[in-house]
């Protein structure tokens, strides 16, 4: 029988001086919400046609009139001002709805393409959890199979050192993992040149 699989998504509402703040220093609250609307798109693209089923977080509001189609996201709200309890209590929610495989991904990876998710979730039927690591020291991608408050008390959230940290708790919990490929995240102006140099042309 197959696992009932979800992908979590977490984005920011696009609104003007919200989004993507370090790259606003650089180039403006305007270039930098075009940005992050191409973004948006570019992570609807590699989601839609995954054959799971998808949950999409907003930060502030859930918008049910946006591009996102609602007869393919299912809508929800992240919760907490911390990102780690934001990110663990979507989890929680998912799992609770009794799913078997959940990954979770942000907005912010423009490398991440629906080959690698799809990796990420075949991997799940071998391994407890799956990690996507950033060049920074992030994660582009996490998933499990089995719920674990545990993997989100790390202190070192927004730190370069947050993947090394969970990858550790994994292995301190006895828990497998599969490590996809290091992917670059779009968080400063210098992020763009391997990434979107066409957009702050």
């Amino acid at each position: 029988m197959m696992k009932k699989t979800a992908i979590i998504i977490f984005i920011k509402n696009p609104d003007l001086g919200r989004v993507k703040k370090r790259l606003a220093k650089t180039l403006g609250d305007e270039k930098a919400l075009d940005i992050y609307k191409e973004m948006l798109e570019h992570t609807q693209a590699i989601t839609k046609a995954l054959s799971v089923d998808k949950y999409l977080f907003y930060d502030r509001v859930k918008d049910m009139r946006d591009s996102w189609p609602n007869d393919i996201y299912n809508k929800e709200l992240q919760t907490s001002p911390y990102m780690s309890t934001r990110i663990s209590n979507a989890f929680k929610k998912i799992f609770a709805k009794g799913y078997e495989h959940v990954v979770i991904i942000g907005s912010d990876c423009l490398e991440l393409d629906e080959r690698m998710i799809r990796l990420a979730f075949r991997q799940l039927e071998h391994f407890d959890t799956v990690v996507g690591p950033t060049r920074d020291g992030g994660f582009y991608l996490f998933g499990m199979n089995v719920f674990n408050s545990e993997l989100f008390k790390v202190h070192s959230w927004g730190t370069p050192a947050l993947a090394s940290d969970i990858i550790k708790v994994i292995h301190n919990l006895r828990r497998s993992c599969f490590m996809l490929s290091e992917l670059s995240g779009v968080v400063t102006a210098d992020d763009l040149n391997d990434n979107i140099k066409q957009l702050v042309k």
